[in-house]
């Protein structure tokens, strides 16, 4: 196996707030916790004061009731949790579909390796991995469908409301169509399998998602929490009255963002916007955003609405029915653990950066924000190919055009670059405009528009003498750009569109062990398995 690493900075796949992130830019410090490969002691000790023997209490019973419907839950990790000295490694995501896209393993897989380097540290305390299931989205049309092998799996139906909630009819069906795509390959009975315990033995997408996690993950001690819980609710209602009171989030995050524009000089917009009120209100319509109005509040698309009093009131005769939006959701997530390490992509990490201020104004501590890994797997075959051309593996991050010019530069045998024609143009010019200065003006006009015209001449031959070349080349173009359509679908990062089965069809059971293996989170690196 072949490792190639390549510096975010020159995939230029970052948003730039994460690329400061990933560099340690000193003009972020006070804005986020960053990651560290071991645990902070202040941390540590800050989290166990706060984190009460009776919110251990209650997440170890709710835990223990959402497994209660998976034989081999992980019950030691479970029960470690009511240890004061028991703490979380935690990453978020959607539902997806049959996991959707393969960044969901790496995240996932981050902080399980964090848990595991940590524990094996031996400094008295316990460390547990943590998926977080965002239940609570209604985003159907996000998480309903994954892709194999260019084939795009999509579960069709009219649904509304939190997606964990939702009803899993209708995938028995689309298991059925997925079965002719996969055929008789190898590992293809496995995955059925899979997808039929998950989907088709569950009646809510809830359910289903955490058996096929557990499945994939579970004997890494993963613990998967469901936040849709009137229990973990409960403990939720002061926070929710002081945003509905307060507007913290949006006062806090505004008051952020402005800091962040100061210290870096810069003009960035909120990777979130903050609401007036950031709160959803979960009933018989769905899950609908709350906003304030003049005569107090309402549930958009609803005749619902409220007081002040009888807001208050609602929220704590049933928090289940409130729904933070993705800016309130770290509050409750932190709320709601000991945790200490948050694991996301770069766009979560630019929405968390907003929050300094909301967190202080809450008096949680941050935990620490750590950039998933990125990942680029390379078949074998393609490795071979890109040898053969004798690309590199960083140029095959390029926008397609500029890889076919950048490429077709490298290898020509006759110099497209017509730089040395433009420098003798400006000498041959220079000589002119010291001539056109001893007579009228009209004469340097004219120079002027002489110049303009032969630099643009020399533009349009350079181009034309690389597109002649491209056609020459067009075999190893050709090659090319069907390996870059290979490794970066539809011109995107693998791991943003590309399915883990696609992998199981052709390693099987070692797939993931294999990520498990070799996916470092310490590597501030994009990494490139060669398999």
């Amino acid at each position: 196996m072949q490792i190639h690493r390549i510096p975010h900075t020159t995939t230029q796949r970052l948003p730039d707030l994460a690329s400061r992130v990933v560099s340690a830019d000193p003009a972020l410090a006070g804005f986020y916790r960053p990651f560290a490969n071991r645990p902070d002691a202040a941390h540590v000790q800050q989290q166990q004061k706060r984190f009460t023997a009776q919110q251990r209490q209650t997440l170890k019973e709710v835990l223990t009731a959402q497994y209660h419907h998976i034989k081999d839950a992980p019950t030691t990790q479970i029960d470690s949790l009511l240890s004061p000295k028991s703490f979380t490694i935690t990453t978020g995501h959607q539902l997806n579909l049959f996991t959707g896209p393969l960044y969901f393993l790496y995240k996932i897989i981050d902080v399980i390796k964090i848990a595991n380097q940590w524990n094996a540290l031996q400094d008295g305390n316990t460390y547990v991995p943590v998926y977080w299931m965002a239940s609570e989205d209604h985003d159907f049309e996000e998480i309903n469908h994954f892709s194999v092998n260019g084939q795009s799996i999509h579960w069709s139906r009219e649904q509304q409301g939190p997606v964990g909630r939702l009803s899993t009819e209708g995938l028995g069906q689309v298991l059925e169509v997925w079965k002719q795509h996969l055929g008789d390959r190898p590992h293809a009975e496995e995955l059925q399998d899979l997808f039929a315990q998950s989907y088709v033995a569950h009646s809510n997408l809830a359910d289903a998602t955490r058996f096929l996690v557990h499945q994939l993950f579970g004997r890494y001690g993963l613990v998967i929490v469901d936040g849709d819980n009137p229990k973990l609710k409960q403990e939720f209602v002061p926070y929710l009255q002081r945003e509905c009171e307060e507007q913290l989030i949006q006062k806090g995050s505004e008051m952020t963002v402005k800091k962040l524009n100061d210290v870096l000089q810069t003009k960035m917009k909120a990777q979130v916007n903050p609401r007036d009120i950031n709160l959803f209100y979960m009933g018989e319509s769905g899950r609908q955003r709350i906003e304030k109005t003049t005569t107090g509040y309402g549930v958009v698309n609803t005749a619902i609405s409220f007081s002040k009093q009888e807001l208050i009131k609602e929220i704590k005769s049933h928090p289940e029915r409130f729904s933070p939006n993705a800016l309130f959701r770290p509050i409750y997530q932190e709320l709601i653990l000991p945790n200490l390490v948050t694991v996301g992509g770069g766009s979560e990490l630019a929405y968390w950066l907003q929050l300094s201020a909301v967190f202080a104004s809450f008096d949680l501590p941050m935990p620490m924000l750590k950039l998933r890994s990125s990942v680029l797997l390379i078949s074998d075959k393609q490795q071979q190919k890109i040898d053969k051309l004798d690309i590199s593996i960083a140029d095959l991050f390029l926008p397609t055009n500029e890889l076919i010019n950048h490429r077709v530069r490298q290898i020509s045998n006759i110099d497209i670059d017509l730089g040395e024609f433009k420098a003798h143009l400006d000498e041959q010019f220079n000589s002119l405009y010291v001539l056109a200065k001893q007579t009228d003006a009209s004469f340097l006009g004219a120079v002027e528009a002489q110049e303009k015209k032969q630099k643009k001449g020399i533009d349009r031959l350079e181009k034309r003498l690389l597109k002649a070349q491209r056609i020459k080349l067009v075999d190893h173009v050709n090659r090319m750009t069907e390996l870059q359509q290979q490794l970066f679908p539809m011109g995107d990062l693998q791991e943003r569109r590309v399915n883990f089965a696609e992998f199981v069809l052709q390693y099987g059971d070692d797939f993931i062990p294999f990520l498990i293996k070799h996916i470092d989170p310490n590597e501030k690196d994009f990494v490139c398995f060669s398999l």
